[in-house]
């Protein structure tokens, strides 16, 4: 899927696994928001857990 794509079907949060990956670290993006974070990977997927779990209440 590209980024694009999943900006247009509402996927609220983007983690971009790339040339950082084998130390561990991937960006995190809200589609929201225009920051990129640095971040593990266990970090990203928890808070990206939480931002799921607050866009459904």
């Amino acid at each position: 899927m590209k980024f694009k794509d999943a900006d247009l079907i509402g996927i609220p949060v983007r983690i971009t696994v790339g040339r950082k990956a084998a130390e561990g670290k991937v960006e995190y993006k809200l589609r929201a928001g225009s920051d990129v974070v640095e971040m593990t990977a266990e970090e990203a997927i928890a808070a990206a857990l939480k931002e799921i779990e607050t866009a459904k209440k």
